[in-house]
């Protein structure tokens, strides 16, 4: 699901910009994009504010959903305060998903592997924004912004469904079993 959060985060930052220069006020991106970083950092508060007790899986997929719609709000949005609404929404998923990634990457992996565990989940949201923003510059030329934020949210809804549909995969890929796996293989190798 980290991919698909990343994929969502390159695009929305992209998008916000496109939005911005369409309605002749490119400066204020700026202003929408400090709206996304405040409702991260709320939500990052709010999330470790709370006791949770049950999985973290389900949660992690319940926060890319919410991502999901606040991205599809930002399409509906008429102009640049509205969007910056929508983007404080998309926000206050963004750090809690983030950080319940790494929580179930860190107890999945066993004590030699969390590092590189959490390096996966690392690398997992920053190929997706980089797979993002590259398919989002590519795509807004043409296909609207609104489309392209729906496309945008998209990401995070297909990889937290393909996740609920297929656990297995889910918890090898987000857990860092795969990387405990491939280098107890390269460690035996060499």
């Amino acid at each position: 699901m980290t991919l698909g959060v990343g994929l969502a985060l390159g695009a929305a930052d992209l998008l916000v910009l496109a939005s911005a220069e369409a309605q002749g006020r490119a400066g204020a991106a700026a202003w929408v994009l400090a709206a996304l970083s405040a409702g991260s950092a709320v939500g990052g508060l709010l999330n470790g504010a709370v006791d949770w007790r049950g999985s973290a899986r389900p949660r992690l997929a319940v926060l890319a959903l919410g991502l999901a719609m606040a991205l599809g709000a930002a399409a509906l949005a008429p102009g640049l305060l509205t969007l910056a609404l929508a983007a404080a929404c998309a926000g206050f998923f963004v750090a809690p998903a983030l950080t319940t990634a790494y929580l179930i990457a860190d107890e999945a992996a066993g004590p030699a592997f969390r590092t590189q565990a959490g390096a996966w989940v690392n690398t997992a949201v920053n190929a997706g924004s980089s797979v993002g923003t590259a398919a989002t510059g590519a795509l807004l030329a043409h296909v609207p912004v609104a489309v392209c934020f729906l496309i945008a949210g998209a990401a995070p809804a297909v990889t937290a469904l393909a996740t609920a549909i297929h656990p297995a995969v889910a918890e090898a890929v987000e857990t860092g079993d795969a990387v405990g796996s491939a280098s107890q293989g390269a460690t035996a190798e060499a």
